[in-house]
Order: structure tokens, then C-alpha cells, then sequence
């Protein structure tokens, strides 16, 4: 890979970690020898470079290389909490519970829960205002014949 290519690639991940350009420009200046004049015009004209960067790279590969990765470490925690002594099995399964929380933020299943979490909360909303509509409405009637018979009292006081 070039060196340039190397250098914007590293652009992009630094600025999705959240550094800021000055950070990145002298990192990047520092780490692959050029000057920070060369960076500052990467960021500059990252419009024409960062589109075709990024179709360079099959997502959906890198997607599953990234899953397979979780999983492979998954099944090695997973072998050595079997083997280990009583001290060392909680640091296995706690990188267990890691590996499973990433994978399944990164398969996107995270999203999924919640998307049925909020059905099931619509759902119980539906019926609850629908109860309270029962309610008024027979509330509303008590309340016209509540309202009814105290008329007819009244009137035959």
C-alpha cells in the first residue's frame, strides 16, 4: 500500500476517534516524515480522495473479517476460563461478556433489541390508553347520570 493511501486511511480513523486536525497533522507529520503542509491539504481536499478511499475497501469483508475476529477471541477466553483456577475465572468470563457486547454491536443485534423493546412499549402504551379510554368514557356516562339524578332530587325538593 502506498504510503499516501497509508497516511489518509490513518486521517480517517484518527478523526473518527475524535482528534482533532492539529492532533492529526502532527502525528501523522511525525509518524510518516512529511510535513504538516502535505496533511493540512489532505484535509483540505479530502472531497475527492475520501470517496474513493473508501470504495476501495469491501465494508461487508471487513464486516465479517471483524466478527470472525470477536468470535475467535470469544472461543479462546471462553478455553482458557475452562482451564483456569478459580482466581483467573472471573477475568475470563468478564472478557466474555466484552467480546459478546462488541459482537453484538457490531452485527447491528443491539439495534434490533431495541427496536423490539420500543414495539413492545408501543404496544403496552396502546393498551393502557385504550383502557383509560374505557374509563372516561364509562366515567363520563356515571358522570351524566350522577349529574341526571342530582337534577331530579333537586327537583322534587
Amino acid at each position: 500500500m502506498s504510503e499516501v493511501l497509508e497516511r489518509r486511511l490513518e486521517f480517517l480513523k484518527l478523526e473518527a476517534l475524535g482528534f482533532s486536525l492539529c492532533e492529526i497533522v502532527k502525528q501523522l507529520s511525525e509518524k510518516y516524515q512529511t510535513s504538516q503542509r502535505n496533511i493540512y491539504y489532505d484535509a483540505e481536499n479530502r472531497g475527492t480522495w475520501q470517496p474513493v478511499l473508501t470504495q476501495l475497501f469491501d465494508l461487508d469483508k471487513a464486516h465479517l473479517i471483524a466478527a470472525n475476529r470477536y468470535e475467535y477471541l470469544y472461543r479462546l477466553a471462553s478455553l482458557h476460563f475452562q482451564t483456569a483456577n478459580d482466581v483467573q475465572k472471573p477475568v475470563y468470563l468478564s472478557r466474555m461478556i466484552e467480546i459478546t457486547d462488541r459482537l453484538v454491536t457490531l452485527l447491528g443485534l443491539e439495534s434490533l433489541k431495541e427496536n423490539q423493546d420500543k414495539k413492545k412499549l408501543d404496544t403496552e402504551v396502546e393498551k393502557a390508553l385504550a383502557q383509560i379510554e374505557v374509563l372516561m368514557h364509562t366515567s363520563g356516562l356515571l358522570g351524566k347520570s350522577t349529574a341526571l339524578y342530582t337534577l331530579q332530587t333537586n327537583e322534587t325538593l
